[in-house]
């Protein structure tokens, strides 16, 4: 099982995105291992977020977290009182930006890998979870 992160969604959904190509073969990596990707709920606010400001287009970051909402191949999970804890405890402790203390606190909570292109996740939340780029 693995967390993804918003960097590598949004990589995967936008093809000028510099890691889109590496995302892919990751995703369709994982997808032919029959691991399960998961994410937190926040998942859905920050690709909606990185998609209208990077592209430009509200209407297309709505579509794509749509999609995402009812994906069956990524399980979003809810953030709970005991992961938000943690995630803040991760965010004062370590220095990681709130949200992203959150993908590295349900990695933690789930025993599981850490995917994302974020450079902070790498280098901070090594020390928590494993955490890789695609």
């Amino acid at each position: 099982m693995a967390v993804i992160d918003a960097s590598v969604y949004v990589a995967l959904v936008n093809a000028h995105e510099s890691e889109h190509s590496s995302s892919w073969a990751w995703f369709d990596q994982t997808l032919v291992a029959g691991e399960a990707i998961v994410a937190p709920l926040i998942l859905l606010p920050e690709v909606a977020a990185a998609l209208s400001r990077g592209v430009g287009d509200p209407m297309l970051a709505q579509r794509v977290v749509q999609q995402l909402a009812r994906s069956e191949v990524i399980e979003l999970i809810p953030v709970t009182m005991a992961l938000a804890t943690q995630a803040a405890a991760i965010a004062a402790d370590h220095r990681i930006r709130g949200c992203d203390a959150v993908y590295v606190a349900l990695a933690g909570q789930l025993s599981d890998t850490l995917v994302t292109l974020d450079r902070q996740q790498l280098e901070r939340g090594a020390p928590l979870v494993e955490v890789r780029s695609p």
